[in-house]
């Protein structure tokens, strides 16, 4: 048996003896291994609601006033009121898919927790009506549910693609930009299917969140270049633009991948999951950090590039929105100012846990009350909340931001 064998079977069950599953250096470059595994059904049927012992409770002071729907439904999305949208949908990988948000240990990553999804997740409704508050989880249909109680399309509990619970969250783990047009025609499908929804009339609020699987792969995947995944973006919006009416997408950059495969180094598990599923964004020669860093900023650029240009801004009833809240949010820190607060991860100190989540909610309706040009391009703890008002009860678009 040779060396490497020896040594890898070694770490293997070391690993195993100290998390149990998952916590072992992938070898496959493309991390097929653990990709499957986190797409694993949980051994049920119908995913079950997250019960009281994995609901964490948050204390959310949404104090935005109750404005009314418009008087009749808008032909125009830059007259778009939150309580005008019918419908929540999501596109991306598995931090949209709510993997291992309320995980107690590494095995819990492959769970999609989709109820908890900063984008789409409805986890919380029992506690919404219009005289209450965003007050045990933070995500956008459970602050769409105070001013539109009967919004549709939100996840619940643990589900997996294509699961009763997942509703619109057509997200999965593992995705790459080049998935989002299969996921986007998914989406129509099941919007023309279901008699609860109605496809031409209800407007509907899509968020897309999508690049970490690229750069955590640029090392061994060509279609990682910034060129390709801008084309792999701008393919799936001419797709939405194409087919769906009564659309207003949000599109989000993403943060510094390099600073959160950077999180946990100190724990074995998180190295471990890092070195399995983002090992590219570990290379530590100076050519790898520039590249690393460079595509991470072309993603961004090229983004705001392709919705600057108006290529969406063709239709009265559809448009896309760059909401940037995670561009430059790096990692909480404790109190001491050294230590990040791995409270807001999954316990593979990658994914959003579901306090993560909340607060990723949060910044992500900021965003969308806040007019182009003037938007957070990061979160923090104790920040204002931008509340839509009766002078101004639009979600902010491109046009409506200058008028």
């Amino acid at each position: 048996m040779s060396i490497f064998r020896i040594v890898f079977l070694a770490s293997f069950v070391f690993a195993v003896l100290f998390d149990g599953v998952l916590a072992f250096k992938c070898i496959d470059p493309n991390n097929t291994f653990f990709r499957t595994l986190l797409q694993e059904n949980p051994a049920h049927i119908r995913p079950p609601k997250l019960d009281d012992s994995q609901k964490v409770k948050y204390s959310n002071d949404f104090t935005c006033d109750y404005i009314p729907p418009s008087a009749e439904p808008p032909t125009s999305v830059h007259k778009l009121r939150p309580g005008d949208i019918k419908l929540v949908a999501a596109l991306g990988d598995s931090l949209t898919a709510g993997n291992g948000a309320a995980a107690l240990t590494i095995y819990g990553v492959k769970n999609n927790y989709r109820g908890l999804s900063f984008s789409v997740g409805g986890e919380y409704d029992e506690v919404l009506n219009h005289n209450n508050k965003v007050s045990e989880h933070f995500s956008i249909p459970n602050a769409l549910k105070f001013y539109n109680p009967d919004v549709k399309g939100w996840a619940v509990g643990i589900a997996n693609p294509g699961d009763l619970n997942s509703h619109l969250d057509e997200a999965v783990a593992g995705s790459k930009a080049v998935n989002l047009t299969a996921q986007a025609k998914q989406l129509v499908e099941d919007l023309k299917a279901d008699p609860d929804y109605d496809f031409e009339n209800d407007w509907k609020l899509v968020t897309i969140l999508i690049g970490g699987n690229n750069l955590c792969q640029y090392c061994v995947d060509e279609r990682s270049d910034p060129e390709i995944f801008t084309a792999d973006v701008q393919a799936v919006l001419d797709y939405l633009l194409e087919t769906m009416p009564r659309t207003f997408v949000n599109l989000l950059t993403l943060f510094n991948i390099d600073q959160v495969s950077a999180l946990g180094q100190e724990n074995y598990v998180c190295q471990k999951a890092h070195e399995c599923f983002c090992y590219c964004a570990l290379l530590d020669d100076s050519y790898s950090k520039i590249t690393l860093q460079s595509y991470n900023g072309l993603y961004r650029t090229n983004l705001w590039s392709l919705v600057q240009s108006n290529r969406y801004e063709v239709r009265d009833d559809f448009t896309v929105v760059i909401q940037p809240f995670l561009e430059n949010t790096t990692p909480p820190y404790k109190d001491d100012n050294t230590t990040p607060d791995l409270s807001y991860f999954a316990p593979d100190c990658f994914h959003f846990s579901q306090k993560g989540h909340n607060y990723a909610g949060n910044g992500l309706w900021n965003n969308m009350f806040q007019k182009c040009g003037h938007k957070d391009t990061k979160w923090s703890l104790g920040e204002r909340l931008f509340c839509p008002t009766e002078e101004s009860p639009y979600l902010f678009t491109h046009k409506n931001s200058y008028e």
